[in-house]
């Protein structure tokens, strides 16, 4: 099948990109545009939220976030391992430069290509105009249970709820709102103990992504998408915690 990756860089797009090479579906293109500034993401969080929140999740960035990852490099070492996940860089051959998902020439680019389907990762959200542009399903695994836990880091903020039975993935269909697109699937593995919100994410994405390829390979074979799940309600869209409310999950026993 002609299979269109469109992602920002970094590690989670490597070892979604090596795993459908594994699996024997060898995106056509992998489409990469820039990530988005720190500034504008901030500012347009502070219209939403407000500045004192948007000082405590920097705050949370900048003190505990790099302790974190620093405590974490053996455990996604194993993880890695123990879901057979390759994160080697891509080769610069195998990476198209966009100037965004939403931009003139990548619609262009999705309608001279026409893919079979669409794979995300990590991008700012695509508008209406390029899935059109597609024409096909463009799918993304989300890292959290949604419609409950839609954003950012919806593993963590289950937990964090104490809700550990909605840790987990969503395999779901994009739409142009937050993903709210119609759901295939969820996956909820369990973390270990020695888990935290550095390794949570890859989990959801290790175990969320033998059902991609499953999804996947059916519409290779013609079979169309599975039946949605049935969902119900809005959720909530969910943001990087604050420094208060991670040492507030942490007295939770939530790491």
């Amino acid at each position: 099948m002609k299979l269109v990756i469109l992602a920002t860089s970094g590690t989670p797009t490597d070892i979604l990109v090596n795993y459908l090479d594994d699996s024997g579906l060898q995106p056509i293109a992998v489409l990469i545009e820039p990530a988005q500034s720190r500034t504008a993401l901030l500012r347009g969080r502070a219209r939403r939220l407000g500045w004192r929140a948007v000082v405590g999740q920097v705050l949370f960035m900048a003190l505990v976030l790099p302790v974190l990852r620093r405590r974490a490099d053996k455990r996604l070492a194993s993880l890695r391992k123990i879901h057979s996940l390759r994160a080697d860089p891509l080769p610069e051959s195998r990476v198209t430069s966009i100037n965004s998902v939403n931009s003139d020439e990548t619609r262009e680019i999705l309608r001279r290509l026409a893919p079979d389907a669409v794979v995300l990762s990590g991008t700012r959200i695509v508008k209406s105009e390029a899935l059109r542009a597609a024409d096909a399903p463009v799918l993304n695994i989300h890292a959290g249970i949604t419609p409950e836990f839609r954003g950012v880091h919806g593993g963590y903020w289950a937990l964090w709820s104490g809700q550990p039975q909605d840790f987990g993935a969503t395999l779901h269909v994009v739409d142009a709102g937050v993903d709210t697109g119609a759901v295939l699937e969820h996956i909820r593995p369990t973390p270990e103990p020695q888990d935290s919100f550095v390794t949570y994410p890859l989990i959801q994405l290790a175990t969320a992504l033998p059902a991609l390829v499953r999804v996947l390979n059916d519409l290779g074979r013609g079979l169309g998408l599975p039946e949605a799940v049935p969902t119900s309600g809005q959720g909530r869209q969910w943001y990087h915690p604050t420094i208060a409310q991670y040492l507030t999950g942490l007295w939770r026993g939530v790491r």
